[in-house]
């Protein structure tokens, strides 16, 4: 017998623009992914909210509305990331290391014991600092491989420069980690990839 396991779709792409030409003005909205795994509904970021509606809409093709989403995971806080997580007001909202619910928080220990957070059989988070130093990745186990939902770890492929960093040399170590351990990307503002190792 088959083990099931979780499937990935990306509801939104997310986008990152230059609005002007001193590279100090953008607009961006991450991409925003849904999991499933069982009877398990995950939400990987929730956007800016200006896509709100879109996000609202793209739920309802799937057949689901905003209560039914179980867990939205935080990869990490900027608000083109997190903006659209009051719709979720029955889900537990988690990063690499805090979830909350309404206003009741607690410290997911996995990950300090086994260096993950496990939120259900097929899907997890690991730190993968450097973007930001509380950045997280998602890990989903598929049919296709292993595929892992990475924030700003990677903006849109493998080659592109991302500028915003706080410690070069942690985002060079994540980035690493994230490419010898996934078969595909979905990285914060562009379309799933494949890894080529």
């Amino acid at each position: 017998m088959n083990k099931q396991l979780a499937s990935v779709k990306i509801l939104l792409t997310g986008y990152f623009k230059w609005i002007d030409k001193l590279g100090r003005k953008f607009k961006a909205s991450s991409t925003v992914t849904l999991i499933r795994d069982g009877r398990v509904n995950i939400l990987v970021d929730t956007g800016h909210h200006f896509v709100e509606k879109k996000l609202v809409a793209a739920l309802q093709r799937q057949g689901l509305k905003p209560n039914d989403i179980h867990y939205v995971i935080v990869t990490h806080h900027h608000p083109d990331h997190v903006a659209n997580n009051h719709l979720f007001k029955k889900a537990i909202i988690t990063d690499v290391l805090t979830s909350y619910k309404g206003d009741r928080f607690s410290v997911d220990l996995d990950l300090l014991l086994k260096g993950k957070n496990i939120i259900t059989p097929n899907v997890y988070i690991i730190s993968t600092p450097g973007h930001e130093l509380d950045e997280c990745t998602v890990i989903a186990k598929t049919e296709k491989g292993l595929v892992a939902i990475v924030g700003d770890v990677f903006w849109a492929t493998q080659k592109e420069k991302n500028i915003m960093v706080k410690d070069k040399k942690e985002l060079l170590k994540s980035q690493a980690k994230v490419v010898k351990l996934a078969d595909y990307i979905i990285p914060g503002h562009g379309g799933m990839f494949k890894v080529i190792k």
